[in-house]
């Protein structure tokens, strides 16, 4: 018997008052964040390059990168919930993100971001 792709639902919030470890830089109150915060609705996946975590707006062709600061070098350590596993594989995390960006939207250009909190989360492998 073959058994197909997993899911696993549940509706909780990682919140950022005990998501990141003591000293880790926070993400709403970064001084590098350059615009208000804002909801998506979205697919979180790891990437294959230099941007280690993604984002994908579900129904856009926009990826926001989760990083620490608006430099591509800065994504080594992406500030995100630590409470948000991924699954093994190729697996990826659907819910609604409260992201605040490190560098202003443009066309045609990954936005930089990080996660201040996630809810509604669904893991799926």
């Amino acid at each position: 018997m073959k058994i197909g792709p997993v899911l696993v639902a549940c509706t909780v919030v990682f919140g950022s008052s005990h998501a990141y470890s003591a000293g880790a830089p926070r993400c709403k109150d970064n001084p590098k964040i350059v615009a208000a915060c804002f909801m998506v609705h979205g697919r979180l996946s790891a990437g294959a390059d230099t941007i280690q975590i993604r984002l994908w707006p579900i129904g856009t062709k926009r990826m926001l990168g989760v990083s620490d600061g608006p430099a591509i070098n800065d994504a080594e350590h992406p500030i995100y919930p630590k409470a948000l596993r991924f699954p093994d594989g190729n697996g990826a995390i659907y819910g609604d993100f409260e992201v605040c960006p490190f560098t202003p939207k443009r066309d045609g250009e990954m936005q930089f971001v990080c996660i201040e909190s996630a809810s509604h989360v669904i893991v799926k492998q």
